[in-house]
């Protein structure tokens, strides 16, 4: 959804602690989130409670919202839209080739940037952002104002009833290539629809007959497809479970087809393994959306005129 989705809380709260300009050791302990004599285990990474990501997100949803102030100066902007991409003042100015003290000078308003543009292009925002502000030339999938936590999950529930209404007013025959390109023409087009879209980190787009969450920058998948068979096995897994409309149907013609091909029970999955499989996935879908991003790329193509 955002650069701060990860599969570990360990992973989203280092993503956090980047983007608030936290220095590593002890910033939990600088925040009150944890006691003087709490440290994990030597060689082990830490595991963090729910509770304690979510204080931070609301950290990162108070300068996320900043980000979208119109009383913000150009070094504010500056050094937002660099810790939205965990760039330091040297990653910066190496990306520029200028000097870290003139980076420096830029983000505490002592110098302006000869070309303002560049810097924009740089840090992936747009050049009328970074000049005056504002969340009015912020489109739909910038990733500017993401919000994580709580905060996303309610913005996906607000921008699903608002893609339902668009929805309604597609023709009966609509295709499916026509149906993500009109969605994705009112994310845009849209300007309530685009800041929800913006700050959900994704949009909702029809896949397979159903509404999913398409996250503008999509995570990787981790440990969900392949385990202990062949690559001839996991595309016959992943074909019966796209044609299937139970489990347990996709699991009998999966063991059918692999045992006709001369397989043994140990390659390819039990009916158990492939439930948890499909648990899993839901759970990662549920959690990070679906990336369909080059599906819809190409439905907004066929239908651009």
């Amino acid at each position: 959804m955002s650069q701060f989705h990860k599969y570990t809380s360990t992973q989203v709260v280092e993503s956090f602690r980047q983007f608030l300009g936290a220095r590593k050791d002890g910033f939990l302990r600088d925040h009150g989130f944890l006691d003087a004599d709490a440290s994990p285990k030597r060689g082990r990474l830490p595991k963090y409670k729910d509770e304690l990501v979510e204080a931070l997100a609301k950290l990162v949803n108070v300068k996320a919202a900043r980000a979208e102030e119109p009383d913000t100066s150009l070094g504010e902007r500056i050094r937002i839209a660099r810790d939205y991409k965990f760039f330091t003042d040297v990653d910066l100015a190496a990306k520029l080739g200028v000097s870290r003290e003139l980076v420096r000078r830029w983000g505490e308003n002592l110098n302006k940037p000869a070309d303002l543009a560049r810097v924009a292009e740089a840090l992936g925002v747009p050049h009328m952002w970074l000049e005056a502000g504002g969340e009015a030339v912020l489109p739909a999938s910038s990733h500017v104002g993401v919000r994580v936590g709580e905060e996303s999950f309610a913005l996906r529930e607000q921008l699903y009833a608002m893609t339902l209404e668009h929805l309604s007013q597609v023709p009966e025959a609509a295709d499916l290539p026509y149906i993500q390109a009109y969605l994705e023409r009112a994310v845009f087009n849209h300007r309530d629809m685009a800041k929800v879209a913006r700050q959900a980190g994704g949009r909702w787009q029809v896949e397979a007959k159903v509404l999913v969450f398409a996250p503008w920058e999509a995570i990787d998948e981790h440990g969900l497809t392949r385990r202990d068979w062949s690559d001839a096995v996991e595309e016959i897994i992943q074909q019966e479970l796209s044609e299937r409309h139970s489990t347990y149907a996709a699991w009998q013609a999966i063991k059918v087809r692999c045992q006709a091909l001369g397989l043994s029970d140990k390659d390819f999955p039990k009916k158990i393994s492939l439930y948890k499989r499909i648990e899993l996935r839901n759970a990662r879908i549920a959690r990070y959306g679906v990336n369909i991003n080059q599906q819809v790329k190409e439905s907004v193509a066929i239908y651009a005129n």
